[in-house]
């Protein structure tokens, strides 16, 4: 099994949030969150892996 890696996905319709989600590519990433916004494939506008996880720590 290949570690999970952190994602966000931002879709084309600026009413629909960003999604964050853990999955183990950019493809799985894809197919997670349309299946649970509801839309298709084609209505994410891109899938950027999360580098930094920002705490309330490190934004002191």
């Amino acid at each position: 099994m290949r570690d999970l890696l952190p994602f966000r996905i931002h879709f084309e319709d600026p009413e629909i949030a960003p999604l964050d989600l853990d999955a183990s590519d950019a493809e799985d990433a894809r197919q997670l969150a349309a299946t649970r916004r509801g839309v298709p494939a084609g209505a994410i506008r891109k899938v950027k892996i999360i580098r930094e996880i920002q705490t309330s720590e490190n934004a002191e």
